[in-house]
This record gives C-alpha cells, sequence and structure tokens, in this order.
C-alpha cells in the first residue's frame, strides 16, 4: 500500500474542521425555520418582518464574499476562519437576547458576516492541503458537513426549543462557536510545512493584490457558473432554510417537528447528492450534463411538493430529490475551480459563494412580502395564519429559479471535461 505523505493526518483534520465551522454556519442559517411562530409571537412579527430579520443574515453573508476570499488570500484561513467564528459566536449570543427586530436583524447580521468565511476558508485549505484531483469529492464532503448543520438546526434545534425555548437554545450555539473558535485557532494551518516558507513570502502584507479582481472579473464561465449557483441554491435556502416548515405545516397538517424532520431529509439529499455529484462528474469527466440533471431533478420534485397533495413516503422522496438536486451547487464550485487562474481561486470561490448565499437575500423576504400581501388577516392565537393557497402563490418563484439553471447550465456553461484551465 502507497504510504500517505507525512502531512495527510494534520490535512484531514484541518479539512474536518474547516467543515466544522460550515456545519456550525449552516445551524445558524437554518434555525430560524423551527422558531418562525416563536419569534412572531415574542418579538411581535409578521411573515414579511421574520423573513426580513432571516434575510439579513444574507445582507452581510452575500457581499462579504469577495472579500473574504481576497482576506484568506491574503491573511491566510487560520486568522481570518478563528476570527469569523467568533463573530458567529457573538451575534448568536446577541440574538438569544434580542427584544425587537432591530436587535434580531443586527444579531443575524452579524452572523451573516462570520459565516461569510465559512465556505470559502473550507476549500481554500482543501486547495492548498490536497491534490487538485481530490477537489471535487472533498468540497462535496464539506457541503455533507453543511447538511449535517442544517440538519441539527431543524430537528434536534425543534426539540430543544421545545424543551427549553429558543433563546436558551441559540445561547448554547453561541457557546459552542467559542469552543470552535479555539480549537481552529490551536490547530489549523494555512499551509503545509514544507509550503509554508514561500507562501508567507507571497503574503507579504505590502504584496499587490490588484491582479488577482482582473483575473477574476475577466471570466465570462466564472459569471455564468455564479449565476447557475443563484438559481440552483435559491429554492433550498427559501424552501428548506426558512418557508419550508410552515409551509408543510399549513399543506399537509403536520406538526412543526414532523415538518422539520420532513425538510430535513432535504439536507440528508444535499449530503448525499454533493459527493456524489462531484464523484459522478470526475468518472463521466463532464460537468454541464451532471449541473442539468440536477437542475431537472430539482424542478420536477419541488413542483410535486408544492402544487400537489402527496402521501408521506412520496413526500420524504421528493424532498430527498430536492437536496440531491442541491448538489449542482457544490459541483459549481467545481466549475470555478476549472475556470480560475491560481492567483484568483479564493477571490473566485468568494464570488460564486455570493452568488450562491444570494438566493437566500432574495428569494425568502420575497416570499415573506408575497405571504403578508395576500394574506386574508386571519390569526391563530396571536400569530398571522397564512393558508395553503398563500404559500402556493409565495413560492411560485422556486420552480421557475430551477428552470432557469437547467437553461443555463445546458446552453451557457462551456465544458471543462474536469480540467483546471490554468492558461486562461
Amino acid at each position: 500500500m502507497k504510504k500517505l505523505p507525512p502531512h495527510s493526518k494534520l490535512a484531514f483534520i484541518i479539512c474536518i474542521l474547516a467543515a466544522a465551522f460550515y456545519m456550525y454556519e449552516f445551524t445558524l442559517q437554518v434555525s430560524l425555520g423551527v422558531m418562525t411562530n416563536e419569534l412572531m409571537r415574542d418579538l411581535n412579527l409578521n411573515a414579511a418582518s421574520v423573513g426580513l430579520v432571516s434575510a439579513f443574515y444574507f445582507y452581510a453573508y452575500t457581499p462579504m464574499q469577495i472579500p473574504a476570499g481576497f482576506l484568506h488570500d491574503r491573511f491566510g484561513p487560520r486568522r481570518t476562519l478563528t476570527i469569523a467564528i467568533l463573530t458567529c459566536a457573538i451575534g448568536a449570543l446577541s440574538f438569544s437576547y434580542s427584544n425587537s427586530i432591530a436587535h434580531a436583524s443586527l444579531a443575524r447580521f452579524l452572523m451573516g458576516i462570520g459565516s461569510a468565511f465559512s465556505f470559502s476558508g473550507a476549500l481554500m485549505l482543501i486547495a492548498r492541503w490536497f491534490p487538485a484531483k481530490h477537489f471535487a469529492v472533498l468540497s462535496g464532503f464539506v457541503q455533507l458537513m453543511s447538511s449535517v448543520g442544517a440538519i441539527g438546526g431543524e430537528v434536534p434545534l425543534a426539540a430543544a426549543i421545545n424543551q427549553w425555548g429558543w433563546r436558551h437554545s441559540t445561547f448554547f450555539l453561541a457557546i459552542l462557536g467559542l469552543g470552535l473558535a479555539f480549537v481552529v485557532w490551536m490547530i489549523v494551518r494555512d499551509f503545509p510545512s514544507h509550503q509554508a516558507s514561500s507562501s508567507q513570502h507571497h503574503q507579504h502584507p505590502h504584496s499587490d493584490h490588484s491582479p488577482n479582481f482582473k483575473l477574476l472579473f475577466g471570466r465570462t464561465q466564472v459569471w455564468w457558473t455564479a449565476l447557475y449557483s443563484f438559481l440552483i441554491w435559491a429554492p433550498i435556502a427559501a424552501f428548506a432554510g426558512l418557508w419550508g416548515i410552515p409551509f408543510l405545516v399549513s399543506a399537509y397538517h403536520l406538526t412543526t417537528q414532523t415538518a422539520s424532520l420532513a425538510c430535513a431529509t432535504i439536507w440528508v439529499g444535499i449530503g448525499i447528492g454533493s459527493p456524489l455529484s462531484g464523484w459522478i462528474s470526475e468518472q463521466i469527466e463532464r460537468r454541464c450534463i451532471v449541473l442539468a440533471t440536477c437542475a431537472a431533478i430539482g424542478m420536477i420534485a419541488v413542483t410535486v411538493v408544492i402544487y400537489c397533495t402527496v402521501s408521506m413516503p412520496i413526500l420524504y422522496v421528493l424532498l430527498f430529490l430536492v437536496g440531491i438536486a442541491g448538489g449542482g451547487q457544490s459541483l459549481a464550485f467545481c466549475v470555478v475551480h476549472d475556470n480560475s487562474h491560481p492567483k484568483s481561486i479564493g477571490a473566485a470561490i468568494g464570488l460564486n459563494n455570493m452568488a450562491t448565499v444570494a438566493g437566500g437575500a432574495v428569494l425568502q423576504p420575497l416570499i415573506g412580502y408575497l405571504l403578508y400581501l395576500n394574506w386574508n388577516g386571519s390569526m391563530s392565537g396571536h400569530t398571522p395564519f397564512y393558508n395553503t393557497h398563500d404559500y402556493r402563490l409565495g413560492l411560485l418563484m422556486i420552480p421557475v429559479c430551477y428552470l432557469l439553471a437547467f437553461i443555463i447550465s445546458s446552453k451557457c456553461l462551456k465544458e471543462t471535461y474536469c480540467k483546471q484551465l490554468l492558461s486562461h
């Protein structure tokens, strides 16, 4: 058996820790989906204002993506990830004490700032510590960890909120973040030891990083990939991240915990679909056909879930397929990797992640506004009640996003044949 290089064990530990941060930020990201009713009750909110509070996470996360990529390139992921995790933890702590829409929104904004560094930092560490041939599968593994975090932010968190309330549960998440920041600082290193000295020279504070900017924005395919990422992930952010649980409660007459369990199958599908899409792509040496297939699966499955009433077993299967379709988002980062110059890869990953999470910033509040617009004024206790018809109108843009993603992956993206185009 071929021996692993001396740094391989540390490389895997670093990869796991970076993925753990992505898992943690996804728990924070989707946590509002299981506390919408409690927030509307305790903070006197409606669907539009809950969507706005949730979107403040993305208002910070989205524009921070390109700066995060440049900061990773300049200062190294060890420093940036540690500070980012601390920022997330402070945001969660602040959210647990929030008593107004402004306070809650500011806390979500802080979480979004910190979370902006998670995925790009993990991918940069993979690119530095592992051979390029492992990038697709390992980026899928990182996405798998995000699915674990999202499941943790729905099923177990829903149970915790029922037991201890949303404030105590969010406070506990803040403590977890502080512990993770400490471990990342102690263990993660920016480069393998044999690369450290030369890399430190390239990261000198007075180095000129403007070429990264030019190399990034001059590539048309990077922009098409970013648009695909926006469209393939916006349905996940909108449905699995916030509105899916209350929709299932209304349309399928489920309890919040049962609905959260059903939505968790989306994240299971993402966890499986992300590394699977990368593996299939590497096996057939094609990217675009896999991306298009993911979009088609998502469009069909989510349309049936929203506009038909199916049995519970079929519902679980369809939601799982929606998650499988989400694997296209992970593979899109491989297309970015293929199309990026090595000097701009951190910023390119940041741009693509910015486009990905912009879907949540756009669709979450838009759906909330459409729900509020169609609301007939009915209440359930002190909480606004939205019926199935309201939800079906509000969620109309989700299958449209998948349709546009299919068109882009079929007509606009050029096949890279799984090869990094270093000369462009």
